[in-house]
């Protein structure tokens, strides 16, 4: 193992940067490429991350994710809520609250895991990745009234996933911490909604004072320092007073997103880094798959890749119904939605540090298993969507 956690952080960066476009050729997506690449770099293969850089994973998980969280939460803006409408309100919600149902059920009735283990599985199951369809749409120029209310959808579908990951792990702390007892669980329930109210107000609070003194800004250098300062101001906070970073940063962006008439320069400008510390995200999350655990899980992976996709399917299928959208989008909007990738992942890091052990572990294997096939997938099942849709022709 190479003891200088500078000199792992330079090959993964050097790695990463040849890799991603060697895999390119492939078509397999660079967020695969980086998860392989992390997974060769892994005490499992050649050793080739320090152990003090391993160690500090939880540190980049918390930036990665409050940056995540905090684009987010630009969607969940009025103007965008006006925009989109009511039927991509709709979908969104059951997309995203039937697959955590039917994985959570699976998991814990058919599988016989722990209920916390069940409910956690299930909650990512609900998180989609809107960068691989916005990517689809893009390069095969996807016009129509199925692409608007897809790129709608995926725009606010995360942010009700963060919040329903958010109030499943608090839940799972009463099972965790052994309070399975209805005593127990109605106290971890209240603890939940806490911690939950406690952030949005966290995250109301940093935006409030990242709205009263941006009239300081005169450069986009300042604008860049003083994002990522409050970005990490608020992600800190929400650690040192045990609160989610996911949902407190999350509501920071969407707050913003309300109150301040130029908040997309703010967001643009976090773009402007977002890629290296991306890339350190993903080599560790594959770095720290297990692949003896990894052999353990792979009918778990099946079921969850299954139930997901018929929980997405199913859930578009519900949404649209219910709000009277187009044929189309009721036969082929679930498919649209099964990419799945950064928040996912993040969700299943956060699980494991919290929950630790061959639990935690197990998580994350699944996850990041369901993830590379999602990537490799996703992109074409989008496509054929959109095909199906009568968004882009036959021959593209």
């Amino acid at each position: 193992m190479i003891e200088s956690p500078v000199l792992s952080l330079g090959i993964i960066f050097i790695l990463g940067f040849f890799f991603s476009r060697l895999i390119k050729k492939l078509k397999i997506p660079t967020i695969t490429a980086y998860i392989i690449l992390g997974i060769f770099l892994s005490p499992n293969l050649f050793n080739l991350i320090s152990e003090n850089f391993f160690e500090s994973s939880g540190f980049f998980t918390n930036i990665v994710l409050g940056m995540i969280a905090f684009s987010l939460g630009e969607g969940f803006s009025l103007r965008t809520f006006k925009e989109v409408g009511r039927a991509v309100t709709g979908i969104s919600i059951t997309a995203s609250v039937i697959p955590w149902i039917f994985v959570t059920l699976a998991f814990w009735f058919i599988f016989k895991q722990p209920f916390y283990i069940a409910l956690v599985m299930g909650a990512i199951a609900s998180a989609t990745d809107p960068a691989t369809t916005v990517a689809v749409t893009q390069e095969y120029k996807s016009k129509g009234e199925f692409t608007d209310t897809l790129l709608g959808i995926v725009a606010i579908d995360d942010a009700w996933a963060l919040i329903i990951f958010g109030l499943s792990l608090s839940l799972a702390g009463s099972f965790i911490n052994g309070g399975a007892n209805l005593a127990g669980v109605y106290k971890d329930l209240l603890k939940a909604f806490l911690e939950i109210g406690g952030s949005i107000l966290l995250g109301t609070i940093i935006a409030l004072l990242f709205n009263k003194f941006c009239h300081f800004i005169h450069t986009t250098k300042d604008r860049l320092i003083y994002t990522f300062g409050f970005l990490l101001l608020c992600a800190g906070s929400a650690v040192i007073f045990n609160l989610s970073v996911i949902l407190a940063c999350m509501i920071f962006g969407a707050v913003l997103a309300n109150i301040n008439r130029t908040s997309f320069d703010y967001f643009d400008s976090l773009r402007e880094i977002d890629a290296p510390l991306y890339l350190i995200f993903f080599v560790l999350a594959g770095a720290s798959l297990k692949l003896d655990m990894f052999m353990k899980v792979l009918a778990l992976t099946a079921a969850f890749i299954l139930m997901r996709s018929i929980g997405k399917t199913s859930g578009a299928f519900v949404g649209a119904r219910m709000v009277g959208a187009s044929t189309a989008i009721k036969k082929y909007m679930g498919l649209a939605l099964l990419p799945q990738a950064g928040v996912a992942l993040g969700c299943a890091l956060v699980a494991k540090h919290t929950i630790g052990g061959v639990w935690g572990d197990l998580v994350l294997s699944v996850a990041i298993a369901a993830t590379v096939i999602f990537e490799l997938a996703g992109p074409w099942v989008t496509k054929l969507s959109l095909v199906r849709a009568g968004d882009i022709g036959i021959e593209e």
